[in-house]
């Protein structure tokens, strides 16, 4: 169901491969690199081990989840679900090599996962319209989630998503990593400097991400993907690959590491897909995780030709009702924008400025300050101390175990989510969106409110 994740962490060389390779390395020093040569009493032991099963087993799921899950003593992935039947076969080998065979079982349907009584939790790692309602699903099922980014397709059922977390008290855990990382991460560093005041009173952030054209080289057919159907592999459900979005024609590029991202019928593109990495330090450091921006001002453009017609280019102004704007950007745009202001030569990719009374800060061009030694500074003992997590997937386990509230709480995904939605939203028509953040509803323009949400297919209505 998934694929490669194509994001670079902010304005350095360090590719989506690299970041996923060492967040694998570095969840070794908290785990038993083979859980069947552990103890079996203790924190190992089976009746206490959190058994996982994993919804996606393309390059977030097999690529970043379960090769960090797998190494935890205190964990076991007994089951697994892919769209794509050498996927899930090929992760369910893999796991029983390491387990012992028949201990991990392949599924077809991931509402089978959802029906087991063995399993606690579960990864969502499938395409980024499938988020929301594999959440639900899994929520209401009694299990613990952790879903990756994006959250939603169809905003409107990220109320639903909301409640039933509540209702079930059930631990979620949103996939914008760069808020783990340890006492020693930069990206922590950074917000905390902002949030206690060390750039002075915050005033303005630009945040930027790649476009639908980032990747272009490596789709099918150029610019932006076939549109001339043909037969689906017989490997894949493409069925269920589309679940609740509308069924549209198989292409050699739409069920690809890109179709996914860039198709507008399953995703926002990637200023929701990349972007929302960002969003999740802008809210952070703006201390805004229970509300979001209230006006959303900008323009944008679309592909006009092939099938990946999300956002090509973006520029919008969004308004907190505290005062500090926050630019969205495009990373082409972000280049003309901002690039003479950093110390170093541009890196294209993902990034973000925070604009203070007394200097800035960036994640970009390696981070880097208006003031270097801010990296070196040691903070005073009355400081305002952020969450420190070690590894994401460690964050979560650890969360399920003690029923405490994640690094990225439901509520934080939502408030990210809904700037994506909002931004897409003034980019695409060009008008200015004013957004009620208590109502969580777009005013005084009904035709705009009615682009947050989507059409779907009875049949995959799992909600």
């Amino acid at each position: 169901m998934n694929t490669p994740s194509p994001m670079i962490a902010s304005g350095t060389a360090l590719s989506r491969r690299r970041f996923l390779k060492q967040a694998v390395g570095a969840s070794t020093v908290f785990a038993v690199p083979n859980i069947m040569s552990g103890p079996l009493f203790g924190a190992a032991a089976p009746s206490n081990r959190i058994t996982v099963g994993q919804i996606g087993c393309g390059g977030i799921g097999s690529g970043y989840h379960i090769p960090i899950l797998s190494k935890m003593d205190d964990v076991r992935i007994i089951a697994v679900a892919d769209a794509y039947k050498t996927r899930r076969d090929a992760a369910a080998a893999t796991l029983n090599t390491q387990y012992g065979n028949g201990t991990v079982r392949a599924h077809a349907d991931f509402r089978e996962i959802l029906a087991r009584p063995d399993v606690d939790a579960v990864i969502i790692g499938a395409h980024d319209h499938w988020h929301t309602p594999m959440s639900i699903a899994a929520a209401k099922a009694g299990k613990d989630v952790y879903c990756q980014k994006p959250l939603a397709l169809d905003f409107s059922l990220t109320g639903m998503l909301r409640k039933v977390i509540a209702e079930k008290q059930r631990v979620f855990q949103f996939g914008t990593q760069y808020r783990s990382g340890g006492a020693n991460g930069r990206y922590r560093r950074m917000v905390q400097l902002v949030r206690n005041g060390y750039i002075g009173k915050l005033q303005r952030i630009d945040l930027w991400c790649r476009d639908v054209s980032f990747n272009e080289a490596s789709y099918l057919v150029k610019p932006y993907g076939s549109t001339t159907e043909i037969p689906v592999p017989d490997d894949l459900d493409f069925d269920a690959w589309m679940g609740p979005s509308e069924m549209v024609p198989y292409t050699a590029d739409r069920a690809t590491n890109w179709g996914g991202y860039h198709c507008p019928e399953t995703s926002l593109g990637f200023l929701a897909g990349c972007g929302i990495h960002e969003l999740g330090l802008a809210q952070w450091a703006n201390k805004a995780d229970h509300t979001s921006p209230i006006r959303y001002a900008g323009t944008g453009t679309v592909p006009t030709e092939g099938i990946y017609r999300t956002l090509a280019r973006w520029d919008v102004m969004c308004d907190y009702a505290n005062g500090v704007k926050l630019r969205v950007m495009d990373c082409r745009t972000a280049k003309a924008a901002v690039a003479s202001s950093l110390p170093r030569a541009w890196e294209d990719g993902d990034g973000i400025i925070f604009h203070g009374s007394e200097g800035w800060i960036s994640d970009a061009v390696g981070f880097c300050a208006s003031n270097q030694a801010l990296w070196k500074l040691d903070f005073k003992p009355d400081d305002e101390q952020l969450m420190i997590s070690p590894e994401h997937n460690r964050n979560f386990i650890d969360c399920v175990k003690s029923r405490q509230p994640t690094i990225c709480p439901v509520e934080m995904g939502i408030r990210c989510d809904t700037i994506c939605h909002l931004s897409n939203i003034a980019a695409r028509t060009g008008r200015v969106i004013e957004w009620n953040p208590e109502k969580e509803q777009i005013v005084g323009d009904p035709q705009a409110a009615k682009m947050l949400t989507r059409p779907s297919r009875e049949k995959w209505r799992v909600w």
